[in-house]
């Protein structure tokens, strides 16, 4: 049998355009509508830890369109080590012969599909684009600059990080893709400007409250990926009108964001909508102008398959990849 190998650099080259992301945005969104409407099947993740070291394990299928895993791990070490601390493989098969099609760089892929789920709660959630906040300048808040910018008419982007010089290195690539970018001294001052705001970060406590949300702002929160970590606090789940998460089983088991204010009962299951409930127009993602709607994502494993799909597709119409035999 035959496997393509699909490089970092590559998933990078075929999907840095306007149609490139468009294509993938797309694509994850029509993923999200299978997930909801029950098409896609796709266990929870597996999660194992080695010591500190996280390691997830996820699986998605459904039939006519593919099968695919992916192994993700989380390694504070590598820092020490020169490497990345976050990477993975996606392995990408045939749904209908089992044959394995091809093993893709999952650091890129996983980046780039978290970005592009985010830019699908914008579409169809937010007011407005003209400014955004990235609360984050780390690999994520990279991507999503990337993606957003080639999606949406962005014409000022404010930049909080904690680490300065990342923040200052991303309003750099902003510049470049003719968006007028400013790094702030808090991330008060980055919010409050903002018609959207994006929190891409590795931090256990919130990094925006919800006294300094204003009225027509959409959230997208992609950070706390454990029980007890936040990025958003109490008050930000009070203000938002419309709570879009992208699967309502992960979040209720994965992240602090929406456990701790389930447990102090500011939410109800109930209250949590699929923004695949959204695409589908089953739901409505903003009910008025006024609203503040916010759009919590863990990342599920039927974004994985989609951009792993689409990303295969783009490398065999180019003649990209290395094929190898098995």
């Amino acid at each position: 049998m035959k496997l393509t190998i699909i490089s970092g650099r590559e998933v990078d080259e075929v999907l840095d355009s306007a149609d490139g992301v468009t294509g993938l945005i797309n694509a994850v969104a029509a993923a999200f509508r299978d997930y909801s409407s029950g098409k896609v099947k796709m266990p929870q993740r597996t999660v194992i830890y080695l010591d500190n070291d996280w390691w997830g394990v996820m699986p998605c299928g459904a039939r006519n369109v593919g099968f695919s895993v992916k192994v993700v791990n989380v390694i504070e070490g590598n820092k020490a080590r020169g490497l990345p601390t976050t990477q993975g493989i996606v392995m990408l098969m045939d749904d209908a012969t089992g044959q394995p099609l091809a093993v893709i760089n999952g650091t890129a892929l996983t980046a780039w599909r978290t970005a592009a789920a985010t830019a699908v709660s914008i579409k169809y959630m937010a007011r407005s684009t003209d400014s955004l906040a990235m609360i984050g300048a780390g690999l994520q808040a990279r991507y999503h600059l990337l993606v957003l910018s080639r999606a949406f008419s962005i014409k000022k982007l404010f930049i909080y990080s904690r680490t300065r010089e990342r923040a200052l290195e991303l309003a750099g690539l902003a510049r470049g893709r003719g968006i007028d970018a400013v790094v702030t001294d808090s991330g008060y001052d980055a919010v409050k400007q903002a018609d959207v705001v994006v929190t891409a970060t590795t931090s256990r406590e919130p990094v925006i409250r919800g006294s300094w949300l204003h009225e027509g702002m959409h959230v997208a929160s992609i950070g706390a990926p454990e029980v007890n970590a936040r990025e958003l606090d109490d008050d930000v789940i009070r203000r938002a009108s419309v709570i879009a998460v992208d699967s309502r089983a992960a979040v209720m088991n994965e992240t602090g964001d929406i456990i701790i204010p389930m447990k102090n009962g500011l939410i109800l299951e109930n209250s949590l909508i699929e923004i695949g409930e959204i695409i589908s127009g089953a739901r409505q993602g903003r009910l008025g102008d006024r609203d503040i709607t916010l759009f919590k994502s863990v990342g599920i494993a039927a974004e994985d398959l989609a951009a792993a799909l689409y990303i295969y597709g783009l490398v065999k119409s180019r003649n990209m990849g290395v094929t190898v035999e098995l």
